[in-house]
């Protein structure tokens, strides 16, 4: 695992600076929906966790139909775990897990203004807890939003991305999509425990500006 954050960590470097060579260079800022889920035994569409993202990317043309975008997006991920077929309990809880992406996009441009984006990212953990609301027994409620130490998780991940991109004059819109490679958790601890080697899949609706 080591030696592949290792590539992929030269080839975001190599990317980023490779547009001293381009023709142009485009910054910008985006954000939008993030609908991630972690993929679990018995997961499903019920254990998506709203959530978002935000940040910069520079997009380096090398020719009219392709280019390289490299990102730095805060980013929430996570799922949500529902208990409404347990026999005792009704409710939920909410894996909230933060990272910082750095999403290396190549993208092909397929018209002017339509593009199709893939590539490799790499995350690093900022944060991490657990919201419970829940109902036992149709009488005790259960409130609770606890941290969980980081030393439980794996501080770097890594996977793929790719999606559609718009452009409208400077305003940019799209979807991605991430699977993740890499466990979440780390091994014997109890973050494993409740989540296994489930890895991070998130779905991503964006808009932005170029300046």
């Amino acid at each position: 695992m080591k030696s592949m954050q290792r590539i992929l960590i030269i080839t975001l470097i190599a990317f980023m600076s490779a547009g001293v060579n381009a023709q142009v260079s485009e910054s910008g800022i985006k954000g939008g929906l993030n609908l991630s889920n972690m993929s679990t035994d018995g997961s499903s569409d019920d254990n998506l966790r709203a959530g978002f993202h935000f940040g910069v990317f520079n997009k380096v043309e090398f020719t009219d139909q392709f280019a390289v975008q490299p990102e730095l997006l805060y980013s929430t991920k996570g799922l949500v775990m529902n208990y409404d077929d347990e026999a005792f309990a009704d409710g939920e809880s909410k894996f909230n897990i933060n990272y910082l992406d750095l999403p290396v996009k190549l993208v092909f441009n397929l018209s002017e203004d339509f593009s199709f984006e893939v590539g490799p990212y790499v995350s690093y953990l900022l944060s991490s807890n657990i919201e419970t609301d829940a109902e036992v027994l149709d009488y005790f409620e259960i409130n609770d939003n606890d941290q969980i130490d980081r030393d439980n998780f794996n501080l770097w991940s890594y996977g793929l991305t790719g999606g559609l991109g718009f452009e409208l004059n400077q305003m940019v819109f799209g979807f991605n999509y991430q699977m993740g490679l890499a466990p979440v958790a780390k091994d014997d601890t109890d973050a494993e425990a409740m989540l296994g080697d489930a890895k991070n899949n998130v779905i991503q609706l964006y808009a932005g500006i170029k300046f």
